[in-house]
């Protein structure tokens, strides 16, 4: 302790013994939080933000500390600089309230970090190291520098381990601990090969979560014995410590879903297998970046607003979760394990990652300086592709050149979509109908409106026994905007709307035949010489 902070320890300590007769009690607190909040104003800075409110703690390591009744942190710092323990319940709180009116009258307002922060602006990314130092990658160096170097301030949980760079790794540890973990299967066009490098690229995407405001969803979904679970611990081990581990998602308590995933730049809910009827809404919501607002505890009507900018991963044996939700799927990368015929104990599994954790974040480091070496070189490049979450496929598309593998990961991307869509029409009563609507040729390129389907596919359904939840010729064509972009992964659909009743006119082949049929051209202009039906949007590309 320095001799400033003596003296400042012990003027407190004088005026908290001053006799009432001198003194009143609500006197001294006031002059003793006037005293605590000059010399922390001497020894760093308060911060107002989005999350909360903070004080950053230059004097310490450079760590943010949360103005909250809670923070045991903060409590600290408050007994051992100034003597004062925080079950000194009077004096305590009214330290605590002057700290929180401080920061939120005359605080900064700046953007709070977890994990890593990206600078689009300059090509720089910065990685915190847990500690109150923070590395900072430009491409061609990787600097460590303290926390709030830039103006980029870093928010620490206690119970994230630092890590550190080491020398060159020879081999390849984040292969062979991480990306191996899970036994992918060849499912479909996706490989076993296919699958961990998405998965990889899902990793390292999340040091870059400037670059997605839409973030994507992983869904890791197989049998027991595939690893799936085994994986995202490992990759929780490996970014925060020993203590990171997945979570358990209750059924009962959405309110426990909104505090993990704004609390956390990660969260990995493990074996979401029964219906959980707030969790698709949740996940659209978050996907999509739409804030959670919910009542403040122990209020009655004071309503707080949450902003997550957090990745989620979910593993399942059986996802029905995201059953008939295209708007969940669109954003779900879905990855699938096969049983292991031999397993090894994750014990000694999750130990490797925990004694390896500095030649695997050594590793990481490196491979995200690449990174951002293509990014900075392609600053301004706008990519287009039918992937429905372009800012992960962007993201994904660029780091594929450092290997030269963008056309790979092209081919991966629309495979996943076709992925996506075959889970979301599995079941989907349109799909089946259709197939077997298709059956009659004359069907094929046949000029159809909703009301038409309706009947037709309704009639199917009745005699095959396939559940036909659509009420209405409405239902049917508002559920067939919803899919059409799935539906073409199975058919080939052209769709058309007529400029007198104002309502879709579809035609759809077994995949592959619309070749075989008239052209799009050819749709439109005889119909609007005879009806009135106009061509306004053909969405099938041929």
């Amino acid at each position: 302790m320095s001799q400033q902070q003596t003296s400042i320890l012990k003027q407190v300590a004088e005026l908290r013994c001053t006799p009432a007769k001198i003194m009143r009690a609500h006197e001294r607190r006031e002059i003793v939080t006037e005293i605590i909040i000059e010399d922390l104003k001497n020894n760093g800075v308060f911060f107002r933000t989005a999350e909360g409110y903070f004080y950053f703690d230059n004097s310490n390591a450079s760590k943010l500390l949360p103005i909250e009744d809670d923070s045991v942190e903060l409590a600290a710092l408050i007994k051992e600089r100034y003597g004062i323990n925080c079950a000194e319940r009077r004096e305590y709180e009214h330290i605590f309230s002057g700290l929180r009116n401080e920061a939120h009258v005359r605080g900064q307002e700046v953007e709070v970090q977890k994990l890593a922060h990206y600078d689009a602006d300059h090509g720089t990314l910065y990685i915190s190291r847990f500690d109150g130092w923070v590395y900072r990658l430009d491409g061609s160096r990787i600097e460590p520098v303290s926390n709030g170097t830039d103006d980029v301030f870093f928010l620490d949980h206690p119970r994230w381990q630092p890590y550190e760079l080491v020398g060159k790794v020879k081999d390849h540890p984040f292969e062979d601990l991480i990306l191996a973990s899970a036994n992918f299967g060849a499912r479909g066009d996706l490989s076993a090969a296919d699958q961990r490098w998405l998965f990889s690229v899902w990793c390292l995407s999340q040091f870059f979560g400037s670059l997605h405001p839409t973030k994507p969803l992983l869904l890791v979904s197989g049998e027991k014995g595939g690893g799936k679970t085994l994986s995202l611990r490992k990759w929780l081990k490996l970014l925060f410590g020993a203590h990171a581990d997945v979570t358990a998602l209750e059924r009962s308590k959405p309110d426990g879903f909104v505090a993990a995933v704004c609390s956390s730049p990660l969260a990995v809910f493990d074996n979401v297998d029964e219906e959980v009827s707030w969790l698709p809404d949740h996940l659209a919501q978050l996907a999509t970046g739409v804030n959670f607002k919910r009542r403040k505890y122990y209020t009655t009507n004071q309503e707080v607003e949450f902003q997550p900018k957090c990745f989620v991963a979910l593993t399942s044996r059986t996802p029905k979760f995201v059953e008939g939700r295209d708007d969940v799927l669109d954003r779900t990368l879905i990855l699938q394990t096969e049983r292991r015929e031999r397993f090894s104990p994750e014990a000694s599994q999750l130990g490797e990652v925990l004694k390896n954790r500095n030649l695997l974040w050594t590793e990481m480091l490196h491979q995200l300086n690449r990174i951002v070496r293509v990014l900075r070189n392609s600053e301004g490049e706008i990519i287009n592709c039918r992937f429905r979450m372009a800012d992960f496929a962007a993201f994904a598309l660029k780091a594929a050149r450092i290997n030269g593998q963008e056309q790979m990961a092209r081919r991966i991307l629309g495979q996943m979509e076709s992925r996506r869509s075959n889970m979301l029409l599995a079941d989907e009563p349109i799909a089946i109908c259709l197939e077997e609507w298709l059956i009659e040729p004359k069907n094929h390129g046949r000029v159809v409106t909703a009301g038409d389907l309706y009947v037709e596919l309704a009639k199917i359904a009745g005699s095959n026994k396939i559940p036909w939840p659509y009420q209405s010729a409405q239902a049917l064509g508002q559920r067939l905007s919803h899919i059409q972009t799935n539906l073409r992964e199975q058919f080939d659909v052209d769709v058309a709307l007529d400029k007198h009743t104002k309502q879709n006119l579809y035609r759809f082949w077994r995949k592959g035949e619309l070749g075989q049929e008239t052209s799009y051209a050819a749709f439109v202009a005889p119909q609007e010489n005879s009806t009135g039906v106009a061509g306004n949007a053909g969405y099938f590309e041929a």
